[in-house]
């Protein structure tokens, strides 16, 4: 893993419609190992490495679940919609960072009432999105005016980045930042002459996979593998029948999700290939989201994909958990795969006689 490239994609902000600095640090890292770089009409990144035989799409989601002010009261609170898929109670007392206008990022705090002030029924219920608000210590709407705050910013909880111990790493936006850091370092290590990469950072995932579906039109990949993350069920209170992931066990092969299934052959390829590397790799299923998956198997006819997710702790809150290790597995057992690959076998993986 490289470390200084996580922490600096976990410590941008890009809610979804709002990816332009991920967008950048990606640019910048893919400038020396690409032939050439384009955008899709929603703001996709697609480099391009090659420029002989099939085109093989590897996709992480830039974007991450956040929020948006949505109205300024006079005493300078501010109301906001969520953007993603959030759980109240992971909301509270949240600190944020609201990105203006201008770039500038101001401070804030999801607001809670103290137990004092609540009776012992308030304390039973939990908090509606709708009663919460963000404070960032303004007296008034024109403080918050000053501090240029605007209606239709974003918000994005507060940037962290930490290791801990010898294998794992918690912070902001793991999902889906894990995917674009491993693009990169794929779009670094891999060179076959006999394939054309295209590593491809997708827009707005977390509200519907738009960039998936604007990507796949722009770049009509001949194979894709997309990168993702997925809940780790090894935590008290989950079900481990339906999430049996765990952090350290390798990472997860989605065998489908609510917008697609994987590729069975390529399923094959990559245990095969895992196995070969002794690697360790799990099987999972989503029934109640998405990967970009479900946007790229099905547009321009179709073509063969395989969506592979690191196990995550504590998706879509303030900061989540994966292991190093499932990163490590994930990054070789590719590397290796697709500095075999050839056009050969892709045929055989897009022939369904």
């Amino acid at each position: 893993m490289n470390t200084e490239l996580l922490e600096s994609l976990c410590l941008a902000t890009a809610v979804s419609g709002d990816e332009h600095d991920v967008r950048q640090l990606l640019i910048s890292r893919l400038e020396g190992v690409s032939d050439e770089i384009r955008f899709d009409g929603l703001g996709s990144v697609i480099a391009r490495k090659g420029s002989r035989g099939p085109k093989i799409a590897i996709v992480g989601h830039m974007d991450e679940v956040g929020f948006i002010v949505k109205h300024i009261s006079a005493d300078g609170f501010i109301r906001f919609d969520t953007i993603g898929s959030w759980w109240n109670q992971s909301m509270l007392n949240h600190q944020v960072a609201i990105r203006t206008r201008s770039g500038a990022s101001v401070p804030g705090l999801i607001g809670s009432i103290a137990p004092h002030a609540l009776s012992d029924k308030q304390k039973q219920q939990p908090v509606e999105h709708g009663e919460m608000f963000i404070d960032i210590g303004a007296a008034s709407a024109a403080e918050v005016a000053a501090r240029g705050v605007a209606v239709g910013d974003f918000i994005s909880p507060q940037p962290n980045f930490a290791r801990w111990g010898d294998d794992r790493i918690v912070a902001k936006a793991l999902d889906n930042r894990v995917g674009c850091a491993l693009m990169v370092e794929l779009m670094q290590r891999v060179n076959n002459p006999e394939i054309t990469l295209l590593g491809t950072g997708t827009v707005e995932e977390e509200v519907g996979l738009r960039g998936a579906q604007t990507s796949a039109e722009t770049s009509k990949p001949d194979l894709v593998i997309v990168l993702d993350t997925a809940v780790a069920g090894d935590i008290p209170g989950i079900d481990p029948v339906h999430f049996p992931l765990k952090l350290g066990a390798g990472p997860g092969i989605m065998l489908f999700d609510k917008r697609y299934f994987a590729n069975q052959k390529l399923v094959a390829a990559y245990k095969e290939h895992a196995e070969a590397e002794w690697m360790p790799w799990q099987l999972c299923t989503m029934k109640t989201g998405a990967t970009d998956g479900g946007r790229y198997n099905v547009m321009g006819g179709g073509r063969p994909v395989i969506s592979l997710c690191l196990p995550t702790r504590y998706l879509h809150a303030n900061s989540a958990m994966i292991s190093i290790r499932d990163y490590d597995a994930l990054l070789n057992t590719l590397a290796r795969w697709l500095n075999q690959l050839d056009s050969e076998q892709v045929a055989a993986y897009r022939d369904f006689r």
